[in-house]
């Protein structure tokens, strides 16, 4: 039994030894491959995870494609879902006397200005008049267009019983999620992230 401890811890030794030699010229290199880091872990674990789409975000082959949009911005702009097209686009319906809506749009701001010439972004309202509009963005800081709708056709067309809904539609012109009663930031940047990696 002593003798068998002994041949064992000989075999350790040696095993331990010519992990931690160092290559001379006489004879070959040892060659060890480097360590898995718990960074090395995280950063795949990361890629990983972006293969998979969040939660409530509808497969490709199930998104149907979005209603016709074209509104005219508070600055006196044409705005249509073709023009912002070839990339994914975020539609908000909201009122700037919303107090949800209001609550929402700094994470849509900050969202809108982390992806700005990625991503396309415009809010439309049914029931606001332009002064109301242009005082909405300046409070906020919307840095995308908002636009009113009057005639309640861009709503109709959309779906929209209620204000806000936010709507992500893809690179190729399909309803990709909607949100009903508003979103977060990290709701709407992990939805994001995901479909410009489609």
């Amino acid at each position: 039994m002593r003798i068998r401890s002994a041949l064992l811890a000989l075999l350790v030794f040696f095993a331990v030894g010519a992990c931690n030699a160092t290559p001379s010229g006489d004879g070959p290199a040892i060659v060890v491959a480097p360590a898995t880091t718990a960074v090395a872990r995280s950063s795949t674990a990361m890629q990983v995870q972006t293969k998979f789409p969040p939660p409530g975000l509808l497969p490709a082959p199930q998104r149907q494609p979005a209603p016709a949009l074209q509104v005219t911005a508070f600055d006196g702009r044409r705005i249509s879902l073709d023009r912002l097209g070839g990339r994914p686009v975020v539609v908000s319906f909201f009122e700037s006397w919303c107090g949800i809506c209001q609550a929402e749009q700094p994470d849509l701001t900050k969202v809108a200005a982390d992806f700005d010439g990625r991503v396309g972004f415009v809010g439309v309202s049914y029931r606001d008049t332009v002064a109301a509009g242009r005082a909405y963005q300046r409070r906020f800081n919307v840095p995308y267009p908002l636009a009113n709708d009057p005639s309640g056709r861009s709503w109709a067309r959309w779906r929209v019983p209620y204000q806000p809904v936010t709507v992500l539609v893809d690179n190729h012109g399909r309803i990709a999620e909607r949100f009903d009663g508003g979103t977060t930031g990290g709701t709407l940047t992990a939805a994001l992230t995901y479909l410009l990696g489609e």
